[in-house]
């Protein structure tokens, strides 16, 4: 009896040690960076095509977010204009969330949507509809330029390379002032907002 009581907790033992090895290759897996997820370039410095990233983390969505005041006021009932999805490699995530902090090679990958309410039961209110072509990436990157972070436009589902833009673009300038952790705008980006701003929306900075 005493023999079966031993092996049954043998068992056990052996079981909890299995399960914690799994949980620790798993957490490994998630932290450590996939060759997919890193930044490729082709030998001229263009950046490669960043694929899979509809599979990386989601940190932010807007719709009609725009950082100029409209001149005319919104047609009623019309949309406020397209939307905007931003993605981050899993790992680049889980740095950030770890060490508070933007590791290098992170990549933000920013998409664009219609603004529909054309499928049924929708009446009011708007979903993101069909995705429009193209997408930008936001590098950071040593060297690629002076703020350590670069821009890389992909203007259609079909470009294969992108050269950075040029460091007079005003995107650069605009996150160097605008952008409230790491030239990136994390105040848009609820979760990496709250860990690395340690703020509530509420209490940022409000737009003059």
């Amino acid at each position: 009896m005493q023999a079966i009581v031993k092996m049954a907790a043998g068992v056990v033992v052996l079981s909890a040690v299995a399960v914690l090895a799994r949980q620790g290759i798993g957490k490994a897996q998630d932290a450590a960076p996939q060759q997919s997820q890193q930044p490729a370039f082709t030998q001229d410095g263009k950046l490669i095509r960043p694929t899979g990233y509809e599979e990386w983390v989601m940190v932010g969505a807007s719709t009609g977010l725009s950082y100029v005041q409209s001149r005319t006021p919104p047609v009623a009932g019309a949309a406020p204009g397209m939307f905007h999805n931003v993605y981050l490699q899993p790992w680049a995530y889980r740095y950030a969330m770890d060490h508070r902090a933007l590791p290098e090679n992170a990549m933000f990958v920013l998409t664009f949507y219609e603004a529909s309410r054309k499928s049924n039961p929708a009446r009011a209110g708007f979903y993101e509809g069909d995705r429009m072509s193209g997408f930008e990436v936001h590098l950071k990157r040593k060297g690629v330029d002076s703020t350590g972070w670069g821009f890389y436009g992909f203007g259609s589902d079909t470009t294969a390379s992108a050269a950075k833009l040029p460091g007079s673009a005003p995107c650069y300038a605009c996150h160097k002032t605008e952008a409230a952790f790491d030239n990136a705008f994390a105040q848009f980006y609820p979760a990496l907002r709250a860990r690395l701003l340690q703020k509530p929306d509420s209490e940022l900075r409000s737009a003059p």
